[in-house]
């Protein structure tokens, strides 16, 4: 055969086939390969989370035993190893090394709890203040008193686990007293705590100025409380009833605080208010069927007319009953005569219905004595509060026109008379000049002073404080120095001619501290200059 063209030969055969050798090799690579990519993109078998499961119910169990409290050093190992156990869950680590977290925090909850029994065991002797604080409520009720004595005894059971009983017992000894004062103030707070809410209302409500006695009897059935717990802190029921007296005199005085702050200036609405409480007294004499009671005569005619009738009604259900139980009495003696064989059923059933009459009489006078008492207590109520308003209204005037005199007998070259921000009285005295760096009472200053005295006898029960300022002007400390010693001088020519109790009149300096216009001007300066006397009720 002759060579093709071209000058070559091709070989009409392909490659031969691979030996069994090969094909085995392919194999094996192919195998690892998938089982490398099986493990990269599959989640590994999740780890027994049964041990890890007992261990969270052991360490609750610890807690209820008081391990945190009482062996606290072996308790923080225990938490420790449990935050690695519980990150070797949520992250899927090895199941050796779950396991090994797991036993040592197991290991360190169960020294824990032994440790805990010891400690309760060494400090048993003060552990009944603790407890007591607890049930009061401390921890939520005092969160500061407790954490304090909290905190202290810690320091004694830490001791106990170190071996030191001995200063253990002298670190409990120190948390007792802390205790028994979280304790104390716990069940305070439970007893008083609303009371003392609605005094700090009733203040906020104005009950200082507008209903003070009020307030004053709020006030003094909360210290009643008080002096009853201090006494015996577990005399409970005494002291609550004082504590719910304390409640409703703030309550009543809030409501005096509120009504006559918003009549302060609108002298009309007073009648508003006397009519509101006429309405009420009205409602109660309805209730026993007045329909009109004369309070054209005034608030006590009123409330005599609707006494005396709630008086005859009872006198009225009083004699209906004695009329009623007669009656019963000659029926029953009158059938006692027809013997047993007599027809007398009609004749006993007519007693019967009297002794119900009597019965439904007795229950109309028991419930006609619980309205009684009911419109009573809202009469003294609705009394009370338009006594209350009334007394209001009369210290107001008398106020008012205490101040009115006050303004009149200054001129404003004198002075001027004026209420500051705690609503005392204030005789700002720009007329009481005195010479340069002089402090002395002069001649010139004793009409001006005459006219202050008759203000100070407008309040025979208050205190007064003499304030000194100056202006701007020199060394301040020489300013306060020199205020001082003028609101000295005139205080003691007060005392001396009034013949003031030290403890009624006092002085103080303060400078140019207090300035009531602009130091900048020599009109201001000299208004700067002044005697202030504050007059306190």
């Amino acid at each position: 055969m002759s060579a093709p063209r071209g000058g070559y030969v091709r070989s009409c055969r392909g490659p031969p086939p691979p030996n069994r050798e090969t094909i085995m090799k392919r194999a094996w690579v192919f195998c690892a390969v998938c089982v490398l990519v099986v493990s990269l993109v599959s989640p590994a078998a999740a780890a027994d989370r049964s041990g890890y499961d007992l261990l969270v119910k052991d360490m609750d169990a610890a807690r209820q035993a008081g391990a945190p409290v009482f062996a606290p050093k072996t308790w923080e190992k225990a938490i420790e190893a449990f935050q690695k156990a519980r990150k070797d869950v949520s992250e899927n680590k090895k199941q050796k090394d779950l396991d090994k977290h797991v036993a040592e925090a197991a290991e360190y909850t169960a020294n824990a709890v032994k440790a805990a029994g010891v400690g309760q065991l060494s400090l048993q002797e003060y552990l009944e203040p603790r407890d007591k604080a607890r049930d009061a409520g401390a921890p939520k009720l005092v969160p500061e008193l407790y954490a304090e004595a909290e905190e202290v005894f810690l320091k004694a059971t830490r001791k106990v686990e170190e071996g030191k009983v001995k200063d253990a017992l002298k670190e409990a000894a120190k948390a007792r007293p802390l205790f028994d004062t979280a304790e104390m103030e716990a069940i305070r707070v439970t007893i008083m705590g609303e009371a003392d809410r609605l005094i700090t209302k009733a203040v906020a409500d104005d009950a200082e100025k507008y209903a003070p006695s009020t307030l004053d009897k709020a006030r003094s059935a909360r210290s009643r409380s008080n002096t009853i717990l201090t006494s015996d802190r577990y005399n409970r029921d005494e002291a609550v009833t004082q504590a719910a007296r304390a409640e409703y005199e703030a309550r009543h005085a809030s409501n005096i605080g509120l009504s006559v702050r918003s009549l302060e200036r609108n002298d009309q609405a007073w009648e508003k208010l006397m009519l509101g409480y006429e309405i009420q007294m009205n409602r109660v004499g309805e209730a026993f069927g007045l329909e009109h009671l004369p309070f054209d005569e005034g608030a006590g005619a009123a409330t005599d007319q609707l006494v005396q009738h709630i008086a005859e009604l009872q006198v009225d259900n009083r004699e209906m009953i004695t009329q009623l139980e007669g009656l019963s009495s000659s029926l029953r003696v009158s059938l006692g005569r027809f013997g047993d064989d007599t027809a007398a059923a009609t004749p006993l059933g007519l007693a019967e219905q009297v002794d119900r009459g009597i019965m439904a009489a007795k229950l109309n006078q028991q419930q006609l004595n619980r309205d009684l008492v009911s419109g009573q207590a809202d009469l003294a109520a609705v009394e009370q509060e338009r006594l209350a308003a009334e007394s209001e209204l009369a210290v107001r005037r008398e106020k008012e026109a205490k101040f009115r005199r006050a303004k009149m007998l200054l001129n404003p070259s004198e002075g001027e008379v004026l209420f500051n921000a705690a609503n005392d009285i204030v005789l700002r005295l720009h007329g009481l000049s005195f010479s340069p760096g002089k402090s002395e009472i002069e001649d010139r200053h004793v009409a001006l002073l005459a006219k202050v005295q008759e203000v100070v006898k407008m309040y025979p029960d208050a205190h007064f404080t003499i304030e000194g300022h100056t202006d701007a002007v020199g060394n301040p400390s020489s300013n306060v120095a020199l205020s001082e010693k003028r609101s000295y001088s005139v205080m003691q020519y007060l005392r001396q001619s009034m013949l003031l109790p030290m403890d009624q009149v006092r002085s103080i300096g303060y400078g140019a501290d207090h300035p009531v216009a602009s130091n900048k001007t020599a009109d201001g300066r000299a208004k700067n200059r002044r005697i202030d006397i504050v007059i306190m009720k």
